[in-house]
């Protein structure tokens, strides 16, 4: 029986490049995940609905980073995000099959992601309504 890896949460902030370019990078730490490995070509993107998106997936040997290719602009479009939008997601899998990368509901070590992140740059936040119930956003958290 394999060993799911559940542990790994980041932020992920939806800018004009990564939607234009169709491309994320993961951060470094996602390489030391256990649901990651050079081989995976595909990742399962999923919401707090579980509604699901397949991505491509990709290592960059010179980054040391893991990006996704293919797939990020269509699930950003579908959950109805702006520029600005902030997501924590939590990289799961085994390091054999597709790994997901689920939107985190709203738990503790969740929420303490996202103040770390929004008092860093709260210089740089204005107040405003969000614009899906599906995404944290750099305006309010839902």
């Amino acid at each position: 029986m394999s060993s799911f890896s559940f542990d790994y949460c980041f932020l992920v902030e939806v800018t004009t490049s990564n939607l234009k370019e169709d491309k994320l990078y993961l951060p470094v730490g996602a390489t030391s995940s256990n649901a990651l490995n050079k081989q995976c070509q595909k990742m399962i993107l999923v919401n707090k609905e579980g509604n699901s998106w397949t991505v491509s997936l990709r290592f960059n040997e010179s980054g040391g980073m893991y990006y996704i290719r293919s797939g990020w602009r269509m699930f950003c479009l579908d959950n109805r995000c702006d520029i600005g939008d902030l997501f924590v997601f939590n990289l799961v899998g085994d390091g054999k099959t597709s790994p997901l990368m689920c939107v985190c509901p709203e738990r503790k070590e969740c929420s303490e992601l996202l103040s770390k992140y929004l008092n860093r740059k709260s210089g740089h936040i204005a107040s405003g309504s969000a614009s899906s119930s599906l995404c944290f956003t750099g305006r309010t958290a839902v």
